[in-house]
């Protein structure tokens, strides 16, 4: 598979993942966090695909991060609920 070369893409898969591996968030259930297919997640991280924004806004809100798009207002909780994403649990919290 070819890598990606957009800047863009490239920096925003690099800040998600360095933030899953800083805290500690185990990429299956990223994956399963986010509803999507464990595949796309790899994929972005390893920077072999420009996946769809809204792929890319799952995983975010999965891993926990806050999404700010300018000016954009959105209601990014409904939007968790109508997908069915989830927060991700790192692995030291899990019980």
């Amino acid at each position: 598979m070819n890598k990606i070369e957009d800047t863009f893409c490239i920096a925003v898969a690099d800040y998600i993942k360095d933030y899953i591996k800083d805290n500690n968030i185990d990429l299956a259930d990223l994956a399963a966090a986010a509803n999507v297919d464990r595949k796309q997640v790899y994929r972005l991280i390893n920077k072999e695909n420009i996946p769809l924004l809204s792929t890319v806004v799952k995983i975010a809100l999965a891993a926990g991060l806050k999404i700010n798009i300018g000016k954009l207002q959105f209601n990014f909780d409904e939007y968790k609920a109508n997908n069915k994403i989830f927060t991700a649990i790192p692995k030291d919290n899990k019980d």
